[in-house]
């Protein structure tokens, strides 16, 4: 099981660190990666640049600085949103965690079983360690990118207005966020659920959506679909704000930051350097989750870097699993103040393990304390060991 905050950053974020940076961030945080990880980065491909590094050299220094042995790769929100609808996923008992690809139920004669797939999620990921860069855009990102790109921004906005009717015009991003609310809140709700659908590209699953939130009664919308839910109050607050001056220079490539969005859930710590996330992702994250401008971050990263690099040569080859297996006391860190918000019980376990356990003793403690504060627990990782190697002196 993995340690630390569970984690989502874009392209800016991670593009900012440097490769000892990037290695703490990898052993401090347990990371979720988006399939629009993938279509941000390999966008690059496609691009001419003013640069003497090719667009292929470009795209592997950021594959350099992806984290490998803490990351973990979310399936894709039309997947999520489909299992929610069929009634095979609760955001509930998931919330703040990374969303992996299940297996499918098979069945031969009396035999009932699993058969686990390589999703195209982990597919993406795994090619991009390997640095398998076209493979990845020709086969898996280039899809998700065209179905993104299909959104017409001012079509939308007509289309969506027209439906809802006449509502006052917002005069800050927060009170575009309470009016889409108040809209979620007291439209009808079996028209909502049929606009919703229509809107996020399901039109398909009306009938038997609707047919089930009939047959049990009825529920709250919020309670019955909250993922749907959380993903339709995004596409209001947008075509909300879209007609104003609150969000200036949009750009094509904002149905790329706009559809991060709808990963929130499944983070407990999110990071971007974006204008765009950091005026619009605070309002959507829950109480118990976290916005770092990457600013920010990369400058707690690079903290910790000179105070681990302050350490003897000696202690420094003992590698980050013995040195830096928790993070610093002093909550002047970021990385430490998070580690205190999502995993409380990581300083009484240092204190009880140090001097009597092996190398990483504590951690397997903390792995074990996690299920106790509901940190997720996802499978073995595909890959092992650090890149202790970029870490200065280490």
């Amino acid at each position: 099981m993995a340690q630390g905050p569970s984690l989502i950053f874009d392209k800016s974020s991670l593009e900012s660190l440097n490769l000892d940076e990037a290695v703490l961030m990898d052993n401090f945080y347990m990371s979720t990666i988006t399939p629009l990880f993938f279509v941000e980065c390999l966008a690059d491909l496609e691009k001419t640049i003013r640069s003497k590094s090719t667009p292929e050299q470009l795209v592997g220094s950021l594959a350099n600085r992806t984290p490998e042995s803490q990351s973990y790769p979310n399936v894709h929100h039309m997947t999520i949103l489909n299992a929610e609808l069929s009634r095979q996923f609760d955001l509930t008992k998931v919330y703040g965690r990374v969303m992996l690809a299940g297996g499918e139920p098979v069945q031969l004669g009396d035999m009932k079983g699993f058969v686990f797939r390589q999703s195209p999620e982990a597919e993406a990921l795994d090619r991009w360690t390997k640095r398998q860069f076209v493979e990845v855009e020709r086969n898996i990102a280039k899809e998700w990118r065209r179905s993104l790109e299909r959104v017409d921004f001012d079509v939308m906005v007509k289309g969506v207005m027209s439906e809802l009717g006449h509502w006052r015009k917002p005069e800050t991003l927060e009170d575009a966020k309470q009016i889409a609310d108040i809209i979620i809140d007291n439209m009808d709700p079996e028209w909502l659920l049929r606009f919703g659908l229509n809107l996020l590209g399901v039109p398909e699953a009306t009938d038997w959506v609707v047919g089930d939130w009939i047959a049990r009664r009825r529920p709250p919308l919020r309670e019955h679909t909250p993922y749907f839910i959380f993903i339709l109050t995004i596409n209001i607050f947008f075509c909300l704000v879209l007609p104003t001056q609150l969000l200036r220079n949009v750009k094509a490539s904002h149905h790329v930051d706009l559809a991060y969005l709808y990963y929130l859930p499944f983070c407990s710590v999110f990071t971007s350097k974006d204008n765009f996330h950091a005026q619009i992702v605070p309002l959507f994250l829950g109480p118990m989750q976290t916005f770092v401008n990457g600013i920010d971050f990369k400058e707690d990263l690079k903290k910790l870097n000179a105070h681990y690099s302050a350490l003897s040569e000696d202690v420094l080859k003992t590698g980050l699993i013995n040195f830096a297996a928790f993070p610093p006391d002093d909550r002047d860190f970021f990385v430490t103040r998070m580690w205190d918000t999502y995993l409380p019980p990581w300083r009484d376990i240092r204190s009880t393990t140090q001097g009597r356990t092996g190398p990483g003793g504590g951690k397997a403690r903390l792995r074990r304390s996690q299920a106790i504060v509901g940190v997720a627990r996802p499978p073995v990782p595909r890959r092992t060991g650090h890149r202790q190697g970029h870490l200065c002196k280490a």
